[in-house]
C-alpha cells in the first residue's frame, strides 16, 4: 500500500511515538463515518464501473481488545484494531456470519512508524487476473501471494473526485504470482503492483492494483478507486 503523511519532523516523531496524530488520524475509526468510492475495473478490453460504500460501525471487543468494524456495501465487515505497531485487520465478518472470523494472521493496513521506509508484507489474492477457459475463472478464488509494502512518501497530495487532499501517506506494494502461462512460455512470475494513499483526517482516498499479463491462458488488467 502507499501512504502519505506529515508536514514536519516534529509531527513525524510524534507519530512514530504512537501519540495522537496532529491534524487527525491517517485512518479514522469513528462510528458513523461513511465513505463512497468510485471503482473502475479494466480487464482485457472490458471496462466496468461501480460504487462501493464503506461505513464504520460501533466498536466491539476482540480477545479483550477494542476493534472497529468497517462494513463494505458488498456485505462484509472488516474488523480493525489500532495498536502500537500500527493499524491492522484482525477479523472478517460476512452478513451471514454470526460472529467475526479471525484472520489466520494479522493483515496490516499501515505499520508504524509512519515514516518513509517502513515496510511490511501481507498475504493477499489477485484482484483482476482471470482464467480464459477454466472454472472458477477468477484467480482470487484459488491463488494467494505475498505483497511487500513500503511507505514511499509522507507528504504527498492527491486530487480525486472528492477534492484535493494533503498531507497524505503513499504506500507502494509489489509481489509476484507464479503461473503456468502456456505450453510455450511455461511458468512465469506475473508482477502484481499496487499503491494506496491515506490522507490525514480522511483515511483511504485513492488506490490502484495492476495485474498485467501479456498472453496465455489468462486475462489481466487493473482496478482503481477514488473517494467520491
Amino acid at each position: 500500500m502507499v501512504v502519505r503523511s506529515l508536514l514536519a519532523c516534529l509531527a513525524l516523531v510524534w507519530l512514530s511515538a504512537c501519540g495522537p496524530e496532529a491534524g487527525g488520524p491517517w485512518f479514522p475509526l469513528r462510528e458513523g463515518l461513511q465513505q463512497r468510492y468510485g471503482v473502475t475495473m479494466k480487464r482485457g478490453d472490458a471496462t466496468t464501473r461501480e460504487v462501493w460504500t464503506e461505513t464504520v460501525g460501533a466498536p466491539g471487543s476482540w480477545h479483550d481488545e477494542t476493534v472497529w468494524p468497517r462494513r463494505h456495501s458488498a456485505g462484509v465487515s472488516f474488523w480493525l484494531q489500532d495498536t502500537a505497531q500500527g493499524l491492522r485487520r484482525v477479523a472478517v465478518q460476512a452478513d451471514i456470519d454470526e460472529a467475526p472470523v479471525d484472520d489466520a494472521q494479522p493483515v496490516w493496513v499501515l505499520r508504524r512508524p509512519y515514516v518513509v521506509g517502513t515496510e511490511w508484507r501481507n498475504l493477499t489474492v489477485p484482484y483482476v487476473l482471470r482464467r480464459e477457459n477454466e472454472y472458477p475463472n477468477d484467480l482470487r478464488l484459488t491463488h494467494q501471494l505475498w505483497m511487500q509494502w513500503r511507505i514511499a512518501a509522507v507528504d504527498d497530495s492527491v486530487d480525486v473526485a472528492a477534492g484535493h487532499f494533503s498531507p497524505c501517506l503513499r504506500v507502494e506494494g509489489e509481489g509476484k504470482l507464479r503461473l503456468y502461462v502456456d505450453p510455450v512460455k511455461g511458468f512465469q512470475d506475473v508482477p502484481i503492483m499496487g499503491a494506496e494513499w491515506y490522507c490525514q483526517g480522511h483515511g483511504l482516498v485513492k488506490w490502484w492494483r495492476r495485474e498485467r499479463i501479456s498472453s496465455g491462458f489468462f486475462t489481466g488488467g487493473e482496478v482503481s478507486a477514488e473517494l467520491l
